[in-house]
């Protein structure tokens, strides 16, 4: 019996099927959305979508080094799709407190090095997380115990991502406002480090309050109000 030719089969066979699941999911993707530019907003001449600092960018370093994508997306599918809608995941507040729901779109993520679409969500959706969250100090909170603003969660507490160390001086102005159990021993605080700094500031950076024009679809139906 010849194995050459079967085995040659074989492999072309795989080679081929390879080829085939590559061009389907990575080059034809790639040509139609690859080259996506941001746009100039008509009535501000702003440029949309809005890039972030670099601050932020550097926060998806550690976004990813803590395996935040494996328990939250960061899309939310149309009303057609599931209930991310309703649930509210596609509202924010434009740069006038105007607000701003609708899906998402593969132009908001043009800005971004890394892209966290995410498949699973054990946790919320985070694509407007800083409309949830008001400011640094909240996140900071969040992310040192979870379970004071959702006794529930399932998320882990992210500790290491802070120093307790002792006043020399004033407080600092970005330390953590902690009670009960977990605040610090009288004359310390608790501050975050530079990596939990800069996660903060990309969690605050995701936040879609503008509107994209019709091309990208229809703005999606207001959430129900509970």
């Amino acid at each position: 019996m010849n194995l050459v030719p079967d085995f040659r089969t074989f492999f072309l066979f795989v080679l081929g099927s390879f080829a085939f699941a590559w061009f389907g999911l990575i080059v034809l993707p790639w040509m139609e959305l690859g080259h996506l530019a941001p746009i100039k907003d008509e009535g501000s001449n702003d440029i949309l979508p809005w890039d972030t600092a670099n601050t932020a960018h550097q926060g998806e370093h550690v976004y990813a080094a803590n395996g935040c994508a494996y328990c939250h997306t960061q899309q939310v599918r149309p009303t057609t799709s599931g209930a991310d809608i309703t649930r509210g995941w596609g509202s924010a507040k434009d740069d006038d407190g105007k607000d701003v729901t609708r899906r998402t779109y593969p132009r908001d993520y043009i800005w971004q090095h890394q892209v966290f679409l995410g498949n699973s969500r054990n946790g919320a959706d985070l694509t407007n997380v800083a409309a949830r969250f008001p400011d640094a100090a909240a996140l900071y909170r969040y992310l040192y115990d979870p379970y004071v603003l959702n006794g529930h969660s399932s998320m882990p507490e992210y500790r290491f991502l802070f120093i307790t160390r002792k006043i020399s001086g004033l407080p600092s102005d970005d330390a953590v406002l902690l009670t009960g159990p977990d605040a610090p021993p009288a004359g310390y605080e608790v501050v975050p480090t530079a990596e939990a700094k800069s996660l903060v500031a990309y969690l605050l950076s995701l936040k879609k309050g503008y509107h994209l024009p019709d091309e990208n679809g229809p703005v999606a139906a207001t959430p129900a109000k509970s």
